[in-house]
């Protein structure tokens, strides 16, 4: 019996160690939480984090040029983050204690710049309750193009966090997870946002607010082996006027979630998979800070998991369209955004989503990812009314640690003009040092 449960830890560290070894460095924290939704869709606990000190040095770098391309699961990287450098990643624990950073030092054309992309203080208890300084990508939701309310695109905030352990109530099982957190003190205007221009002219007449503050809540419950419900919205306000006044209660916005998984067994079994799954989900972001899911965006999909193929497929709609708006008043111009990139999905809310998403084993062991998105939007949407958007990954290990690569390539569509491409790039090699 001790020797059957020292197998199964081996078995269990060699694959948590598997996982790990094969993710791009400075997409870590992307790779952890989609590892962690097909843990989900197979019915298995997710991978604990790894329990012993750990540092790697890695070269490379992240690029982006023409026509806004954003990099779904990039963290930031290719639009927020760009240049080519040095990276260190590094983990402690000790007891419940764990510390873990990525340091990037990426020179972008005449500029070198020092960048925090991930880290985290945090101190769990035995009963599951967490508590954390930290600054990681986290999904609520469960989209393939990042959750409709907060998603791995755009580079993580810093934040207090804390989680709870679970709670039963009679056959279901409760979590719940609480935030706040600032977002950056200039924050650009999206290239994709809506009410660009005036948004813009808005900006220049004062009226941004700075150093916004974000806070949210969410509650997950199971239901059986086959459910999970959650709830979640997050609200964002605060801040100072360029005057140094603080902001009006006015300018405070909240957006909210509520969403539905489904382990599908007998599906699996009909196409010969490991575990399948169903999401569905209903977002809100209405102009102001009211707890609602109108106007709505409705999310639907599929997974399918074999032993190292996966398949996701999904369609998003957008909310009803909204006439322009003008801003008279002090407000957070850049929306539910940071560093160009939105919070939530990769494209956003405004835009009809249908994905593809297909995982791959490559040659000499490797794994692969590409992904397809047909998106269309109204036709003075500031990217367009149309665009085909794909992106493939790569991932090798290799004797000294590891390697990826991740490019993606947007085609948008004007009435009366040629496409444009627009492009995103990341690669990066680090090398194990313990």
């Amino acid at each position: 019996m001790k020797r059957q449960g020292c197998r199964t830890i081996a078995i269990g560290l060699t694959a948590g160690l598997g996982a790990w070894a094969q993710a791009p460095l400075l997409q870590d924290g992307a790779t952890a939480l989609r590892q962690a939704q097909r843990s989900w869709t197979l019915g298995e606990p997710p991978l604990p984090p790894l329990s012993f000190p750990s540092l790697e040095v890695g070269l490379g770098g992240a690029g982006s040029d023409g026509h806004y391309a954003p990099l779904i699961g990039g963290e930031g990287l290719g639009h927020g983050t760009q240049g080519w450098g040095l990276g260190l990643q590094g983990r402690y624990v000790q007891g419940g204690w764990s510390f873990s950073a990525t340091v990037l030092g990426l020179r972008d054309q005449d500029h070198t710049s020092g960048t925090l992309q991930r880290a985290a203080l945090a101190y769990q208890w035995k009963a599951g309750w967490r508590l954390a300084l930290e600054q990681t990508p986290f999904a609520w939701g469960s989209g393939l193009l990042g959750g409709d309310l907060l998603g791995n695109s755009a580079r993580p905030f810093a934040r207090l966090s804390l989680a709870t352990g679970e709670a039963t109530f009679l056959s279901s099982h409760w979590r719940a997870e609480a935030f706040v957190g600032r977002l950056e003190s200039d924050p650009p205007i999206p290239e994709w946002i809506l009410n660009r221009d005036a948004r813009i002219a808005a900006q220049a007449a004062g009226l941004d607010l700075q150093k916004p503050l974000l806070r949210g809540a969410l509650v997950r419950a199971s239901f059986g082996s086959l459910v999970e419900a959650t709830l979640g919205a997050m609200t964002l306000g605060s801040g100072q006027d360029a005057q140094g006044q603080s902001a009006p209660s006015a300018a405070e916005r909240t957006s909210t979630l509520a969403e539905l998984k489904v382990r599908a067994p007998a599906l699996a079994r009909f196409v010969h998979a490991q575990g399948a799954s169903l999401h569905f989900s209903r977002s809100a972001a209405p102009e102001s800070r009211s707890v609602t899911l109108v106007p709505a965006r409705d999310l639907g999909g599929l997974q399918l998991v074999w032993e190292r193929w996966d398949l996701g497929l999904e369609y998003a709609g957008a909310v009803s369209h909204r006439a322009s708006a003008s801003f008279t008043q002090p407000a957070n111009l850049a929306g539910f955004s940071t560093h160009g990139d939105p919070l939530g999905a990769a494209f956003g809310r405004d835009a009809v989503t249908r994905t593809i998403e297909l995982g791959l084993p490559l040659f000499l062991e490797g794994q692969g990812r590409l992904r397809a998105v047909r998106a269309t939007a109204a036709l003075d949407d500031p990217l367009g009314p149309g665009s085909w958007f794909l992106q493939g990954e790569a991932q090798w290990r290799t004797p000294t640690g590891r390697i990826g690569a991740t490019v993606a390539s947007r085609r948008d569509e004007f009435p009366g003009s040629p496409a444009r491409w627009g492009w995103a790039f990341t690669i990066f090699q680090s090398f194990r040092v313990f």
